[in-house]
């Protein structure tokens, strides 16, 4: 699916005295299974792009189109062309409805006409996805279940349908370390598997650089870069200039350069800066290549 946005624009409260513009002229064109990733700080319109992406919100003014179509109509192609967008909301209670995880899994599937021992493999694959036992969560309430596990059930609740572009807004909230570690694998795997598109929000420029290529960074509703995941998300002044918090790990690195070290400051996960450390200190001690 082929997703485009041009001159993009949002008002929360338009004609009121407490309208707010949230996009501004936002033009975007994201590829058939891509990974994408909308970093910028709060307020920034990131999760209002992500509902007019998923036709949950009309544009102000601008255009967005699924495939060439306009997912925000009232047509049942523009139906259609919803049905193949999953969105993960940042608060999973928002999405969750049904009495059981089963049948809160099972109801996309449903509608789409799938019953019997397809459905139930279907909720149990997709449960498994995102690293929950189906036999023991598919009786559950939902919301007795803690903050993290009903982000887990939401997750599963798209991907059981299979979507073609999935978008996750904030997907790790809610969760502990190993928690958020085995989540992003798993939606990792997912991606590569499945050849879907994938969005994903996140303030945590760490997570990012794990699940996505590319990367688009908002700031006050608009488009201030577009690229390269690792090349944007380690850019130390364009983060600060945006209101953005630079990763202790580019920090460290800057740090180092400036003490006369020859050491690239654009490694964003720990385990590359700890490569390049260990690298570039070879260099300075004289035990190194070069």
């Amino acid at each position: 699916m082929l997703i485009r946005t041009e001159n993009l624009h949002y008002t929360y409260g338009v004609g009121t005295p407490l309208a707010r513009e949230a996009l501004r002229g936002v033009t975007l064109e994201i590829g058939a299974g891509e990974s994408i990733g909308l970093a910028g700080p709060t307020g920034s319109g990131k999760s209002t792009l992500v509902q007019i992406l998923a036709g949950l919100l009309t544009p102000t003014t601008g255009h967005v189109w699924l495939d060439g179509v306009a997912p925000h109509r009232r047509s049942a192609e523009a139906r259609a062309q919803r049905r193949r967008v999953g969105l993960a909301f940042q608060i999973p209670e928002d999405q969750i409805f049904e009495q059981t995880v089963y049948r809160e899994v099972a109801f996309g599937l449903r509608n789409r006409g799938q019953a019997g021992a397809d459905l139930e493999e279907r909720v149990h694959w997709a449960l498994r996805m995102v690293g929950m036992e189906p036999g023991a969560v598919v009786g559950r309430v939902p919301f007795t279940l803690s903050g993290g596990e009903m982000r887990r059930v939401a997750l599963a609740s798209i991907l059981a349908t299979q979507p073609e572009v999935l978008i996750l807004d904030e997907p790790t909230a809610g969760l502990d370390p190993s928690g958020r570690r085995e989540l992003l694998n798993r939606v990792r795997d997912w991606h590569q598997s499945s050849g879907s598109t994938l969005v994903v929000v996140s303030h945590n420029l760490d997570e990012l650089a794990r699940l996505t290529e590319r990367a688009v960074l908002l700031v006050q509703g608009q488009v201030v870069a577009d690229g390269p995941a690792q090349q944007v998300l380690s850019d130390r002044d364009l983060l600060r200039a945006s209101g953005l918090d630079v990763p202790p790990t580019v920090a460290l690195l800057h740090r180092l350069r400036e003490a006369g070290w020859d050491i690239r400051t654009d490694c964003l996960l720990p385990e590359q800066a700890v490569a390049e450390i260990v690298r570039a200190r070879g260099l300075v001690t004289g035990t190194g290549e070069g």
